[in-house]
């Protein structure tokens, strides 16, 4: 029979001191512990001989199976320096997680009956977004989807930097959203590691004159109807929620009243019409609405004729051939460069400033939170001045045709005679203001 454990105080010079077994202490090793008083000493002693006798009448009622079931589970822990206790309680702590947790399709369905306030784009993103996570995950409690999964996920169901981290966005904000309570469906760790594809540079990506315009003829020659939103983003900088909640009564001769309900900082601000925009609204008026109806594949479809490395399953309905004769495919020719982020927002403000306007005028007009240091660092030299009158100077094709059209009229009806002789005023006089037809 065992002897059994004493826990003795004994006194040395460091005070009186109690021998405490590994197989009895709570961190599992040998202690040595110190008290300055014998009294003391004799009480703590008392307190652990009371917990082994009550650990040795347990002993006694576990199962010999048990026992050698926690004697090989203590061996399989033990390289990796984890207790039975310690591993005991994780698990019960992620299986307690896991059956209060609900299956992918479950969470992406609440989820996205949340979006009421959403835009047509942040809801069609979501959509398309949760249709594909389900696919993937389906029934899994979300609790188990892990991170590597998430990326491979990701990787595989987009094409490129810019689709990846755009997903990856709409991804995180659906798993934060399940991790609040009072849901607490999942944590975040599965996707807070998870880092965007090709972020060295905090450069922020452009068109060029020539894009810009190829983008916009693009929109003219295939699908007009895109023309004023693509134009209005181009020359204002104009966020594509704040420009898809707007109305056509939002929009007159002076300017753009961006209202508090669809601004992203929720304040009402007007911008000024510029003289570009205003020659595209006038050669493409608007209709009952600023984006057309089917926005989002119209909006993939132009890019993706304008040249950029946009999926898009409109074009396959066009009609359209590609240089070899062949029909459009949705997937794009991976010779074709990626769709810069944010491009036509990061434009018009670069544009605007290497034109000279103010930063604090262009901190309104554009609704930017980031401050003045932000918009300093990224847009000023961002281009040259002679790139942003290019910029400035694109003009529809349907006006530039309207315009001949009228001046060839003109030109037969001064041959003719026809144009009416008008008597011209004092200051046309002394101005030498010929008369017309004479």
């Amino acid at each position: 029979m065992a002897k059994p454990v004493r826990f003795k105080p004994v006194s040395t010079s460091s005070g009186w001191c109690i021998n405490i077994p590994g197989k009895y202490s709570d961190s599992g090793k040998r202690e040595r512990q110190f008290y300055p008083t014998r009294d003391k000493a004799l009480e703590v002693s008392a307190t652990l001989k009371d917990r082994v006798k009550e650990f040795g009448t347990m002993a006694r009622a576990i199962a010999p199976s048990l026992a050698e079931d926690a004697v090989s589970a203590t061996k399989l822990l033990a390289p990796l320096g984890i207790t039975l206790l310690d591993a005991v309680t994780r698990f019960v702590a992620m299986e307690t997680r896991n059956r209060a947790s609900v299956s992918v399709k479950d969470a992406v369905s609440a989820f996205r009956a949340t979006g009421d306030g959403w835009s047509k784009s942040q809801s069609t993103a979501y959509k398309l977004r949760g249709e594909k996570l389900t696919e993937a995950f389906s029934v899994r409690m979300i609790s188990t989807i892990t991170g590597e999964e998430l990326e491979k996920h990701l990787e595989d169901t987009t094409n490129g930097p810019g689709g990846f981290n755009q997903n990856l966005r709409l991804v995180r904000t659906i798993w934060n959203w399940a991790a609040k309570p009072p849901r607490k469906w999942c944590d975040t760790e599965a996707i807070k590691h998870l880092a965007p594809k090709g972020t060295v540079t905090a450069e922020v990506g452009t068109l060029t004159a020539a894009q810009a315009s190829t983008l916009l003829r693009a929109a003219e020659t295939h699908l007009p109807d895109c023309v004023p939103a693509f134009a209005i983003a181009i020359f204002t900088g104009m966020r594509q929620q704040e420009i898809d909640r707007l109305t056509p009564g939002d929009i007159t001769g002076e300017g753009i009243t961006v209202p508090a309900t669809s601004a992203k900082t929720k304040r009402r601000r007007f911008v000024q019409m510029p003289e570009p925009l205003s020659a595209w609204l006038k050669a493409y008026p608007i209709g009952e609405s600023v984006t057309p109806s089917n926005w989002s594949r119209k909006e993939k479809a132009v890019r993706r004729l304008a040249g950029w490395s946009v999926w898009s399953d409109h074009v396959c309905t066009m009609g359209l051939l590609d240089e070899k004769g062949e029909p459009l495919t949705a997937a794009p020719p991976t010779s074709l460069p990626e769709w810069p982020q944010n491009a036509l927002r990061h434009t018009a403000a670069t544009v605007s400033i290497a034109l000279g306007k103010p930063i604090e005028q262009l901190t309104f007009e554009h609704g930017h939170v980031g401050g003045l240091e932000m918009l300093r660092r990224h847009y000023v030299g961002a281009m040259p001045k002679a790139e942003a009158l290019k910029i400035w100077a694109l003009r529809p094709e349907k006006g530039k045709k309207q315009a001949k059209k009228t001046a060839k009229k003109i030109t037969h009806l001064k041959i003719a005679g026809l144009l009416k002789k008008s008597k011209p005023t004092l200051r046309q006089k002394r101005n030498g203001w010929p008369r017309i037809g004479a």
